[in-house]
C-alpha cells in the first residue's frame, strides 16, 4: 500500500489528539450499507476486507482508511423513464406538463428507482504523523475529503487540522524555479509541466514527455505565464506532479524502497502493510521537511 496522491494537512493541536482513543472509537463508526433512501454512507473500514485489524500504528505514524457507499443512479435513466411519463400524460390527458410538476414527477421517480440502484464502493486512506504534525490523505478529491474529516470530527468529538500555509506562491515558486534554471538540490525536473496564463481567459499549455527547463517552456514563462504543476524527483526516492494548491499527485517510490519494505515483511497481508506503510511514512516525513523549505511553510 503505497500511496498514489497527497494532500497534506497540518494538525494544530498534537498535544490533545489522543491517537489511542483514534484506535479504540474507529471501529465504532463503521461504514455501513445504504438504507433504501439513502444517496450514500459513510464510514471507517478494516485495511484489509473482513479483518479486525482498522489501524496501524508505525513510529508515531497511525494509519487508517474510510469508505463512501453510494446509490448509483444514472441520470439517463431517470430522465428516460421521466421522458416516458411526460409523453404519456401528454398523449392521454392532451395537455403540456409543465416545469414544476416535471420536477415533481424527478423527484418521485429518483425515490422509486433509488432502492433498486446498485451500490458502489470508494475508499480513502488517510495517516497522522504526530512527529511531523501533520494529517496525509491519498485523495485529491475535495468532496471525500470532506465526508473524511467530518467523519473524523464526529468521531473524536473534535478535530483541529488546517491546510498549508505557504508564505510564498507554489506557482510563482515553481516559475522562478524553470526561468532562472535554481531548482533546489535535491530536486530534478521530470518530464511534464502545464503552465497557465494570467489573462482572464487563463489559457493553458501542457508539455508531455519535454524537459521543463528547455526553450520551448521557458520562453512562454518569460512572457508572464506560470507554471500550474510540474513533474519532479526528489533525492533518489519518490517522484511526483506538484500541482499549485500544493498537492502531489502520481507519486512514484522508488523501488529500492519498495525492496526495502519486502525484505522487512514477514509475509502476508497486514505484514506487508505494516513493512510498506513504516517505510513510506519515514520517506514522507523527511520529504515534508524539505517541502516546507521551498515553500516557506510554518
Amino acid at each position: 500500500m503505497w500511496f498514489k496522491n497527497a494532500q497534506i494537512f497540518q494538525l494544530k493541536d498534537t498535544e490533545s489528539l489522543d491517537t489511542n482513543e483514534l484506535i479504540k472509537k474507529i471501529p465504532e463508526f463503521p461504514l455501513k450499507e445504504c438504507g433504501s433512501q439513502d444517496e450514500f454512507s459513510f464510514g471507517w473500514m478494516p485495511l484489509i476486507r473482513n479483518s479486525e485489524q482498522w489501524s496501524l500504528v508505525s513510529d508515531r505514524c497511525l494509519l487508517f482508511r474510510a469508505g463512501k457507499e453510494e446509490k448509483v443512479l444514472p441520470s439517463s435513466v431517470v430522465r428516460e423513464e421521466l421522458e416516458a411519463k411526460v409523453a404519456e400524460i401528454e398523449l392521454i390527458e392532451g395537455r403540456k406538463v409543465g416545469r414544476k410538476e416535471q420536477s415533481d414527477m424527478k423527484d418521485e421517480l429518483v425515490f422509486t428507482l433509488r432502492p433498486k440502484a446498485f451500490s458502489k464502493r470508494t475508499d480513502i486512506w488517510a495517516y497522522i504523523d504526530l512527529k511531523a504534525k501533520i494529517l496525509v490523505l491519498n485523495s485529491t478529491n475535495a468532496g471525500m475529503t470532506e465526508l473524511l474529516f467530518k467523519h473524523l470530527q464526529t468521531t473524536l468529538g473534535s478535530f483541529p487540522m488546517t491546510p498549508l500555509q505557504a508564505q510564498v506562491s507554489p506557482a510563482s515558486v515553481m516559475t522562478d524555479w524553470l526561468i532562472k534554471n535554481e531548482v533546489p538540490a535535491s530536486l530534478e525536473t521530470g518530464a511534464e509541466c502545464e503552465i497557465q496564463d494570467a489573462s482572464e481567459d487563463k489559457a493553458t499549455i501542457r508539455f508531455k514527455a519535454l524537459e521543463p527547463l528547455s526553450e520551448d517552456v521557458t520562453r512562454h514563462l518569460e512572457h508572464g505565464m506560470a507554471v500550474k504543476n510540474l513533474a519532479l524527483r526528489w533525492t533518489d526516492k519518490l517522484s511526483f506532479v506538484l500541482h499549485e494548491d500544493l498537492t502531489l499527485r502520481k507519486i512514484k517510490f522508488d523501488d529500492a524502497l519498495k525492496e526495502a519494505a519486502f525484505n522487512d515483511s514477514q509475509g502476508g497481508g497486514l505484514s506487508d502493510m505494516d513493512a510498506n506503510f513504516s517505510i513510506m511514512s519515514l520517506t514522507m516525513r523527511d520529504f515534508f521537511a524539505a517541502y516546507c523549505q521551498w515553500f516557506e511553510i510554518d
